[in-house]
């Protein structure tokens, strides 16, 4: 990935090497990785083939509100970070064949969407071309197997005076032009999306509606030429208020969707997993509180178990999960109000997480290296599964 070139240009940057502190908090290791400013906001996190962690977030800054990007090194073992841009609302990674970082993120001011690659040797940043008079909340970039981004965003605003807003939407390269589609126009869908590409090009995509009446956590499949959405959960009229929050997205090796999300009423931590056409859900525990906007994380292992990784806002916690048996396994990896809007990704038997410090502010990293085993928690609730066509 030109490595040595990347990391050239971050020893150039404003901040350089970042000496993390790390502590142990049971098996898990973390990092204190960027304390600029206030707490990390949206990390979102990947491992790339060399084993080298990226993760992009967003940090105020005295109001400045910087896209931040920080590199993991696997063989100097350290922490290098930059600033990517500024006045960013909330943002999303990727990497591409190269192992080269894409990212989409929205303007904190001024509605827009914005895209932005490592080329190989620097940034370059883009507005992208669309209509629209407020882009806001969460959007999500994925890049098909030929390297064409596609950024799902919730429209808060359409274009002025017409009448469209609150929609899910999707923006795809399509080799000369951004493609703009509609993936859900009912009202309330996409506040909360997360999108995931499998190895044949499809796009896979999580997101809730958030209407009072037809409030539901919804999934749609891109299949090259259309997108097919159904409902998992709150097909009833107002069942599904506030199921859905703080929704994300796993693909196994047979591209199965794996799921989690947040029913924000009940409290309760869910996961959803869809195979042979049927969706199988089930509780994985209750917090006793649900932050906002947050986002739950989700990765799966190389035996196809998937690890939910959530924060209790009102225990300020958070805690990562995993299914024995019949039972949802928890343990806690953080506290202190550390563990907003988190992002998981297992590499090697190694699960990476990285989240918000919400004690001394910027950014946490945290390692769990099992070597085949699992954290060992506690038992959680048992998991209730329901199936549905």
């Amino acid at each position: 990935m030109r490595l040595g070139i990347l990391l050239r240009t971050l020893w150039a940057a404003v901040v350089l090497w970042l000496a993390a502190k790390t502590v142990s908090a049971g098996d898990w290791k973390i990092d204190s990785v960027d304390a600029l400013g206030a707490p990390a906001k949206y990390t979102s996190l990947k491992v790339d083939n060399l084993g080298n962690v990226h993760v992009a977030y967003v940090l105020d800054d005295q109001n400045r509100y910087l896209l931040r990007y920080a590199l993991w090194d696997h063989s100097l073992k350290r922490w290098f970070a930059m600033t990517v841009d500024h006045n960013v609302g909330t943002c999303s990674l990727t990497l591409d064949s190269n192992q080269h970082p894409h990212i989409s993120y929205t303007e904190f001011a001024g509605g827009r969407l914005k895209y932005g690659h490592w080329d190989g040797a620097q940034w370059k940043t883009e507005v992208l071309p669309i209509n629209a008079e407020n882009i806001s909340y969460y959007h999500s970039i994925a890049l098909t197997p030929d390297g064409r981004p596609s950024i799902s965003f919730y429209e808060y605003e359409g274009a002025r005076d017409s009448g469209f807003r609150i929609r899910l939407r999707n923006v795809m390269w399509g080799g000369a032009i951004w493609e703009l589609r509609t993936v859900d126009s009912q009202p309330g869908s996409g506040k909360f999306n997360a999108m995931a590409a499998d190895r044949q090009g499809h796009l896979h995509l999580v997101y809730a509606n958030v209407s009072a009446g037809t409030g539901s956590i919804r999934y749609a499949f891109w299949d090259g030429k259309s997108w097919k959405t159904e409902i998992i959960e709150g097909e009833n009229a107002g069942d599904g208020h506030g199921v859905g929050w703080s929704c994300n997205i796993a693909l196994d090796s047979d591209a199965n969707p794996h799921i989690t999300y947040m029913d924000e009423v009940a409290k309760l931590v869910k996961y959803a997993v869809r195979k042979n056409g049927k969706w199988k859900i089930e509780v994985i525990a209750r917090v006793r509180g649900v932050a906002y906007p947050d986002r739950n994380s989700i990765a799966i292992d190389g035996r196809g178990v998937p690890f939910v990784g959530y924060f209790d806002a009102a225990n300020g916690s958070l805690q990562v999960a995993h299914p024995e048996g019949q039972k949802w396994m928890i343990d806690t990896v953080d506290a202190e109000n550390s563990g907003f809007t988190s992002s998981m990704q297992i590499d090697n038997d190694v699960i990476w997480i990285s989240y918000g410090d919400g004690a001394n502010g910027g950014l946490k990293v945290a390692r769990w290296q099992s070597n085949g085993a699992v954290p060992v928690g506690a038992s959680a609730v048992i998991g209730h599964g329901e199936s549905k066509k």
